[in-house]
């Protein structure tokens, strides 16, 4: 699996599913984060904010990534989340841009 790949599951899966975002945010992402919903403020601050409120309203979080591939300096994901015991399932799409020291 290459970097770009790996940030973007660590991003989903220590950081949605398990909570860590002290470690997403110091190891998995890039100097920006610009977030493609208006629910979520740009920049790391904009992503820790969201998440934190998040992990309160939904404290069981089955987050599994159904899909990815790169392209590029682009990552494409397709993961399924249940969240508290299936009262909220979907599958999400993301794409994320990598830095160039990624690729």
């Amino acid at each position: 699996m290459d970097k770009k790949l790996e940030n973007a599951y660590n991003l989903y899966l220590r950081g949605i599913r398990d909570g860590e975002i002290t470690e997403v945010l110091t190891q998995y992402m890039g100097e920006t984060y610009t977030q493609h919903s208006t629910g979520v403020s740009d920049g790391k601050e904009g992503f820790a904010q969201f998440f934190t409120d998040f992990f309160k309203r939904n404290p069981k979080r089955d987050i599994q990534v159904v899909r990815s591939f790169s392209d590029g300096n682009y990552v494409f994901m397709q993961v399924y989340q249940n969240l508290n015991d299936g009262a909220a399932k979907w599958v999400t799409a993301d794409i994320f841009r990598a830095d160039e020291s990624e690729r």
